[in-house]
This record gives structure tokens, C-alpha cells and sequence, in this order.
């Protein structure tokens, strides 16, 4: 079984119109997932991503996933139990856009926005964040091709992309393995595990945009070999 962390703020889940949306936005990243791992796929609210609940429901791969809500209305306590889990949790982790960030955060590094937009740079979504840099829509990435995670992808391929904000850094005992123009940290490799993170979106992928199948097939095939070897 495939465990996924919803990592949405509690206002959205609650709310009357935007939380029946997030659950099924939930669902169909859930449907993903099975369908490229071969498992099934059960979510959990990140407020019950406990190392005891992980040993208990015995997940072969953790994916944390991204939300909507900004950092700054998050009380960073709530979310102590997630980071123990990040750290500590004998299984892959893979790290999902702020999943990508929360996986940084919890080893140590710092984060933050991507700035203000300056004089003659265009916004590529106005709606999403107005005024600030942000990535939003399917761009190029520069892959290392040493990260398993990318394995039968081309430099430059090209993944969705909708955020504003980063890591500022590497965690310690992490190498990056992508980066973007705006985003030098668009993909984390834990050096003794495999947990990764990446600020993409692999799970919006389709015909014209494969790149994020291979990813996940990837990573979901990783989680596969390792336990069979433990």
C-alpha cells in the first residue's frame, strides 16, 4: 500500500466549497499513484502522520503531497510529527512540490519565495500569487542523469510546474538532482535513502507531457526493490 501525506491547511479541508474540491483533487492523486505503483494508494491528513501510524499501517512508499495554502498560515507545531515522520520512516519518500519542501525543511534548510517580480519580467499567472516569481505551467527542468528518479530522461525535460516559493538550500546529507532557471533546487536526493524531493509536479502529466509518468514509475519501482531487499 502507497500512503499518502495530505499536506492541505485544516481551513481548506473544512471549508464548504473548497474541501468536498481538495478531497477529490485527493482521490484522483490517489488513483495516480495506484495505477503507477501496482498498489493500492490510502491518503492521511498530515496531522495523523505519526511514526507509530506508519508502523502500524506498514506502507511500502510514503508520497508527500503539495496544498494551496501559504506557509505563513500554518503553525509550523502542528506539523512537528510530520517532519519526525520525513526524517525518520523506514520507507521511500517521495516529496511532492511542498512535500519537496517540507522533506528540506525537516533535515534543516531554510526556505522562502521566489521574490518579487522585477521590472520587465512577466507574469505567467496573475491569479496564482499577483506581483511575486513564480513557475506555473509545463517548463523545461535540467535533470542529473546520476538520480534514479530521472532514469531514461532526457536534460531538459519538461514537468508541471506551480509554486512561489523554495527551498533555499540543500539539506545536509541531501544532493540536488534538478534545477530551473527561477528554482536552482527543483529536485532533492537523501544521500543514504532513498527519500527525495522535487518542487515539480509529476502526477500532472499526460500524453503530450509524459515526463512525470516516468518519475513516478521510477520511484514507485525503487520503493518496490527495497522491499524486497529488506
Amino acid at each position: 500500500m502507497i500512503l499518502f501525506i495530505d499536506t492541505e491547511h485544516p481551513d481548506v479541508l473544512h471549508h464548504v466549497e473548497l474541501g468536498p474540491a481538495h478531497r477529490i483533487k485527493v482521490q484522483v492523486a490517489c488513483d495516480s499513484f495506484a495505477a503507477y505503483a501496482g498498489q493500492s494508494c490510502r491518503p492521511l491528513p498530515f496531522g495523523e502522520a505519526t511514526l507509530g501510524t506508519i508502523e502500524r499501517l506498514a506502507p511500502t512508499a510514503i508520497v508527500v503531497g503539495g496544498n494551496t495554502t501559504d506557509w505563513a498560515l500554518f503553525d509550523l507545531s502542528s506539523l512537528q510529527n510530520l517532519f519526525e515522520t520525513i526524517r525518520l520512516a523506514p520507507v521511500p519518500i517521495l516529496g511532492i512540490c511542498a512535500g519537496h519542501q517540507l522533506i528540506g525543511y525537516a533535515h534543516g534548510a531554510a526556505w522562502g519565495g521566489l521574490g518579487i517580480l522585477r521590472s520587465g519580467e512577466i507574469d505567467p499567472d496573475p491569479r496564482f500569487a499577483p506581483g511575486l516569481r513564480k513557475e506555473r505551467g509545463y517548463l523545461p527542468v535540467d535533470l542529473d542523469p546520476r538520480c534514479p528518479l530521472f532514469r531514461g530522461l532526457d536534460d531538459g525535460a519538461t514537468f508541471f510546474q506551480s509554486h512561489y516559493w523554495q527551498l533555499s538550500a540543500a539539506p545536509k546529507g541531501f544532493v540536488v538532482r534538478a534545477s530551473s532557471p527561477w528554482t536552482p533546487i527543483q529536485a532533492i536526493e537523501r544521500s543514504d535513502r532513498f527519500v527525495f524531493g522535487v518542487q515539480f509536479h509529476p502526477e500532472r502529466c499526460d500524453d503530450i507531457h509524459p515526463h512525470g509518468a516516468a518519475v513516478l514509475r521510477n520511484f514507485f519501482a525503487l520503493a518496490a526493490r527495497a522491499r524486497r531487499t529488506d
